[in-house]
């Protein structure tokens, strides 16, 4: 069913963000202000924004009503005659410039032009800021590979593995939101301009490489890649198919855990087995031991895997895909995922606002509006007569 919650104030509503993005990464830290309250609204170019020509046609369909939701549609070429004009006077009544790679020079002039400038969030590519000291390519597409996290992904003897959604965009998305809202709280603590923000779109993933660039530099040698096993477990970490076809994921952190694990596969004597009784041992024999787990799944169903690993209080779990996400119970009575209409009269499903933030009352107003759609209301709210509306249109810069 579409999302029918009531809009109530938020600890964001005095927000206005203007977004002028044309990367996942900008487009998602605007829709984390969006989702809380701000008012966002998208200045999309000529064409409209990027993000809606992005992946395939079902995905083209159905992304932009999701990362565009709550905000609002002006469409604006800056460089039109009458177009910085616009920008000046919205970034004069706005707290946030959100540009990156895709933004049109003309941003980066006009939120320092200004008597009250924003805060400038922008975004860039890794080596962007220092072409001199990068000598790769600038595209955002490689800055999950310029973290040390790709390296870590896939199988030993096979090639890394990037994963199927813009994972460095959306991480650094939301660090760079997460830093704008610092800025923003220490500004007013200290009745100062907010200080401009650049984040490279490798940052938030190199963020979260921690103790791996630490061993390099100790032992001199970077961390293998490890397929589905987690070195920092009791080292026995996998995936395995059971006997009808389902995926399931094991983790023994701890040797209790371990040892839990084999008395349920193989009873006491497994446990005891001397291949298997340490860490260290597991260690020497892990390619022996996953096949053994591998044999004992490939006898059982999921539902009968299940059920025993529950009794021993063993760690498998399901390994979901989308339409698992869909059908799962705990994630629907956690409502974490809403159902909103399109702007077409379907409702689609979609990640819900998240965290959930008690008595903030933040809500799916609206999908990702039409292009255009708001752009008489975003000028009229910004003090454009409907005559000097008119004339803008004329002009090419509100070109639809």
């Amino acid at each position: 069913m579409p999302d029918t919650g009531t809009s109530r104030a938020s600890d964001l509503s005095t927000i206005t963000v203007i977004e002028a993005a044309g990367t996942p990464a900008g487009a998602f830290a605007a829709s984390l202000f969006a989702d809380f309250g701000g008012r966002v609204i998208v200045c999309e170019p000529p064409g409209g924004s990027p993000i809606r020509h992005l992946g395939s046609a079902v995905v083209r369909r159905v992304w932009w009503p999701i990362v565009a939701r709550n905000k609002q549609s002006l469409a604006l070429d800056p460089d039109a005659p009458g177009g910085a004009e616009i920008a000046a006077r919205l970034l004069e009544q706005a707290q946030v410039l959100v540009r990156d790679d895709g933004s049109a020079a003309s941003w980066q002039a006009a939120a320092t032009a200004g008597t009250k400038p924003p805060l400038d969030l922008s975004l860039h590519a890794p080596g962007r800021d220092r072409p001199d000291l990068w000598p790769w390519s600038t595209a955002p597409q490689l800055a999950a590979a310029a973290t040390g996290a790709v390296a870590l992904t896939g199988q030993p003897d096979g090639p890394a593995m990037q994963a199927e959604f813009p994972l460095a965009d959306y991480t650094a998305g939301l660090l760079a939101a997460a830093g704008a809202l610092c800025e923003l709280r220490a500004a007013g603590i200290g009745k100062r301009t907010a200080a401009p923000l650049a984040f490279g779109m490798h940052e938030a993933l190199l963020r979260m490489n921690e103790w791996q660039l630490a061993v390099a530099s100790i032992t001199g040698q970077a961390e293998p890649r490890n397929g589905n096993r987690f070195p920092m477990n009791s080292n026995i970490g996998n995936v395995f198919r059971t006997q009808d076809g389902r995926l399931l994921t094991v983790s023994a952190a701890t040797p209790s855990v371990a040892d839990r694990l084999l008395v349920m596969i193989g009873g006491p004597a497994l446990r005891d087995d001397p291949r298997f009784r340490t860490t260290a041992d597991r260690q020497r024999n892990m390619d022996a031991l996953d096949a053994v787990i591998a044999e004992w799944m490939a006898r059982h169903d999921s539902a009968d895997a299940m059920r025993l690993v529950r009794e021993n209080d063993v760690v498998v779990g399901p390994l979901y895909d989308a339409g698992d996400v869909l059908a799962d119970p705990h994630l629907a009575a956690r409502a974490d995922v809403a159902w909103v209409d399109d702007g077409t009269g379907e409702a689609l499903p979609q990640p819900a606002i998240l965290p959930k933030i008690a008595g903030m009352g933040a809500t799916i107003r609206h999908a990702g509006p039409a292009i255009g759609a708001d752009s008489d209301a975003v000028l009229g709210a910004a003090g454009f007569t409907a005559e000097e509306i008119a004339g803008f249109r004329r002009s090419g810069a509100v070109w639809l």
